[in-house]
């Protein structure tokens, strides 16, 4: 008989996205541990409902703290506390990662398969799919797989932020799978995610202070607003265009960034801003101007 599995999912204001990726994986696991940083729209009714009439469905309330591997770390402690001892597996995505059919119902071969050959994790193919509104118009079989189900251990953990690695006692041993997982997400999505993945790591792999470019922006951010802001509280700035002329230079400068890793999350810094929330306020020279 196989080991359980417990499907794991962090979330935050995403209700939609997270209510089908629980409705999917739920019939195909033995426990669901959902941790919500704090959602403001109806994610808490929703799913505290539905915790009250399946025992199955855990619901807890951990507020975001601006690091991703944290936030991952308390869905795994959860789980060990909702299975109730050491041995099971978890499957774990993002509420933009979508399980193939035949992924989930081959689940039980999988985790057989990882115990019968010494394996303490399994990677998923990744199929790419960009939406414009309900619309496919990109998708690619992609040469990437990721390690989503992970043998529990006691010491079992992410590090990192916002880039996490998993950090398996005795190393990965990793069972490399043809089954499949859906990256669906809204076109030009990546421009939100490359400014907040810059502003709360550096950019690239979490450079931090070795990119100069992102102590400037800090330093910046500092002189404009009296404090340091977290990735929320700045972005609550941008939403109401409350940025001054000093970030709007830094966001114009940095459209140019390229060679390095890192360099495309300064460009999408600019098209975020300028393309996506104010295009009011870009520049008319700037205009139709080409960035990558």
């Amino acid at each position: 008989m196989s080991l359980p599995v417990v499907y794991c999912m962090m979330t935050q204001n995403s209700l939609l996205e997270t209510k089908e990726c629980v409705d999917l994986v739920s019939p195909y696991v033995d426990k669901v541990v959902l941790v919500d940083g704090g959602s403001i729209d109806d994610s808490m009714f929703w799913f505290r409902n539905l915790e009250s009439e399946d025992s199955d469905f855990h619901y807890f309330l951990h507020p975001w703290t601006e690091n991703f591997s944290r936030q991952r770390n308390n869905y795994l402690k959860r789980a060990r506390e909702v299975i109730g001892h050491d041995n099971f597996y978890c499957l774990v995505s993002d509420p933009d990662e979508f399980f193939e059919p035949e992924t989930l119902a081959a689940l039980p071969k999988i985790v057989d398969a990882c115990e019968a050959g010494g394996y303490n994790m399994a990677s998923f193919r990744c199929r790419s799919v960009t939406l414009k509104y309900d619309e496919v118009v990109w998708e690619n079989l992609d040469e990437y797989w990721k390690g989503l189900l992970l043998k529990w251990y006691p010491d079992l953990k992410y590090v990192g932020n916002p880039h996490e690695g998993i950090d398996m006692p005795g190393g990965q041993r990793i069972l490399r799978t043809n089954y499949e997982y859906r990256h669906q997400k809204q076109e030009n999505v990546i421009w939100k995610r490359g400014m907040r993945n810059l502003y709360t790591g550096g950019g690239g792999p979490n450079l931090s202070d070795s990119n100069k470019l992102w102590v400037e922006l800090k330093y910046i951010i500092k002189d404009e607003y009296g404090k340091e802001l977290g990735w929320h509280e700045f972005h609550d700035e941008l939403m109401r265009a409350n940025v001054g002329p000093k970030l709007k230079e830094w966001l114009i400068r940095v459209r140019k960034e390229d060679g390095y890793d890192g360099s495309s999350e300064h460009r999408e810094c600019y098209k975020y801003y300028f393309r996506m929330l104010h295009p009011e306020e870009e520049p008319e020279e700037l205009k139709g101007e080409y960035i990558p």
